[in-house]
């Protein structure tokens, strides 16, 4: 059975809220100790469906095969 590939895109409104340590972390931003996200608004505007390029395998086997014959 072949693998599918799905690309949803969309936009999304949302607060973060993050607790650090001390000010400096905070305006590094970095290992924040609890984050918290909040999704306001997710609006999805485009979904695509992809078959996953498994068959370029088996051809890649098969021409291996046939230059050595």
């Amino acid at each position: 059975m072949s693998k599918i590939i799905k690309t949803t895109q969309g936009e999304a409104h949302f607060v973060l809220k993050e607790e650090y340590e001390n000010e400096n972390a905070a305006i590094e931003g970095k290992d924040p100790t609890t984050q918290d996200a909040d999704i306001q608004e997710l609006k999805i505007e485009n979904v695509k469906y992809k078959l996953k390029e498994v068959i370029s395998n088996e051809w890649s086997e098969v021409i291996k095969i046939r230059k050595k014959t």
